[in-house]
């Protein structure tokens, strides 16, 4: 038998070894001597061989479909080192040979992807690109799990962005420090590990609690028990701090502000706390769903609070779904302090006159923000009234012992004001002269908004839940003539 050592193929059989030309770099002889190889053990077990290829090729073969399950529900875990490190090998030494190794394991088992890598320098590289292209998507993105935990061992390099598209994904890494490195690796692709952990350990537990919170359209919240302790308990609540510190690992006071508000945007929001928050710079504007006046107030009181104590002062504005959260400026802290220190004095009810100059005097050095100036008086207000409850030891108000706190009131604060009660469920007070709304014999709406606030925190204090509406109507020119009415109404 003559043997025949040319060979001719056509472009129908090239492209059927296509992979393998890839694998060989173009080297067609060593692309014959692999199929060889691969007749042989062919030969020796065809049945066995074919339906391992069919079960890599085929899409709708039990191989196949298993491997594409398992990749879709692979999605946020990341690979093993011992398992990158098997699946790659210990022998690579440049970025080359690594490319070159894994289009080889691609070519192996058919899954119809390639990998093509650039770096700025073969053995030791700052910057790396991955370009892998492919018609799985999930596929893709375990290539490039498996890319990235290997880099980041051998070479030191993070995750710097991913580009997903139908057919590629673009993956750009850097050489960094090892804890910036490690993190960037699990925030791209180890998303999901630790809340599969916690589902596997405690898989009963997750099972009712995920139930629950599905038939309920997750409309809960989820606080620490020694926080919910201290509400029960009816006590001012410090731990609503422990969310925060747990997660971040450290005192709220040790937190940078803006580190702090993400993190309040994120625990609360999920805790089912607030709907959502709104980060404006410093600011932060609280989303809710509470429609009790007083629940929401104490809910902005929450937050004011967790804010001082990780060291900033902050003042809240209220309205139906919102809570407006805004820093204080200097002067403004000045007040809250004064007014912290006289909540723990034993001042005479008659001197808050001359503290009221005092902070008024400061209120020139404020932003004009007169929601901000009213929540000032308003805090000022409760203050006054609640020593002045302590002082009288007054257990329940009612319309006419307010009265009579607006008129003693009135008469320290040098004001011209009649109240009375209108009917069953109505009181209606009149302030024909105010000093105190004057600067320099001119209208000051800053000292108004205050000395408004300050009705505001007394009317709210005496009755809470009760008000039906506080409205209150102005009568005042710039010049500070003129008068105020306020009618405040309660529920029968």
């Amino acid at each position: 038998m003559n043997l025949r050592k040319s060979i001719s193929l056509n472009e129908e059989y090239l492209k059927k070894i296509e992979p393998l030309i890839l694998k060989h770099n173009g080297n067609l002889s060593a692309v014959i001597r692999e199929i060889i190889d691969l007749a042989d053990v062919a030969f020796k077990d065809p049945d066995s061989v074919k339906r391992l290829i069919l079960g890599l090729r085929n899409k709708q073969s039990l191989t196949s479909s298993t491997l594409i399950w398992a990749l879709e529900n692979l999605a946020g875990r990341l690979p093993d080192e011992e398992i990158v490190l098997n699946i790659i090998g210990n022998d690579i030494t440049t970025i080359s040979s690594l490319e070159k190794r894994l289009n080889e394991l691609i070519g192996e088992v058919y899954w119809d992807s390639s990998i093509k890598i650039s770096s700025d320098d073969a053995r030791l590289p700052e910057k790396v690109s991955f370009t892998i292209t492919g018609k799985n998507q999930d596929m893709n993105r375990f290539l490039a799990a498996i890319v990235a935990v290997f880099s980041s061992k051998k070479y030191n390099l993070g995750v710097l962005s991913i580009r997903n598209a139908n057919t590629s994904l673009e993956m750009y890494m850097k050489r960094g420090e090892k804890q910036g490195v490690l993190k960037s690796i699990s925030d791209n692709f180890g998303y999901m590990d630790n809340a599969f952990f916690e589902l596997y350990k405690k898989p009963d537990f997750w099972n009712m609690i995920l139930t629950l919170y599905s038939k309920m359209n997750y409309d809960m919240v989820a606080i620490p028990k020694q926080f919910f302790e201290e509400i029960l308990g009816g006590r001012t609540s410090h731990k609503i701090t422990t969310c925060i510190e747990r997660f971040y690992g450290c005192p709220i006071n040790q937190i940078p502000l803006e580190d702090l508000l993400k993190k309040i945007k994120d625990i609360y929001q999920y805790t089912g706390i607030i709907e959502n928050v709104d980060i404006d710079k410093d600011s932060l504007i609280l989303h809710h769903t509470f429609t009790e006046p007083e629940a929401i107030k104490k809910l902005a009181c929450m937050f004011v609070e967790l804010l001082r104590m990780s060291g900033h002062t902050y003042n809240s504005v209220t309205s139906r779904n919102l809570i407006v959260l805004k820093p204080v400026p200097r002067a403004g802290k000045i007040l809250i302090k004064m007014i912290d220190e006289l909540k723990t004095t034993e001042e005479p009810f008659e001197n808050y006159h001359k503290d009221l100059l005092k902070m008024l005097d400061l209120l020139k050095n404020m932003p004009t923000n007169q929601e901000m100036i009213k929540s000032l008086g308003c805090d000022f207000g409760e203050m006054m009234i609640q020593n002045y409850e302590k002082d009288k030891k007054i257990d329940v108000w009612d319309a006419e012992t307010l009265i009579r706190y607006m008129q003693e009131t009135g008469v320290i604060l040098k004001q011209n004001s009649k109240w009375e009660i209108i009917s069953k469920n109505v009181i209606h007070g009149k302030i024909i002269a105010c000093p105190l709304v004057k600067d320099d014999d001119k209208f000051n709406n800053l000292n108004c908004a205050f000395i408004k606030g300050m009705f505001d925190g007394w009317i709210s204090h005496a009755f809470g839940e009760q008000i039906e509406i506080l409205h209150t109507t102005p009568q005042t020119t710039t010049t500070g003539n003129g008068f105020c009415e306020i009618y405040v109404a309660l529920r029968l």
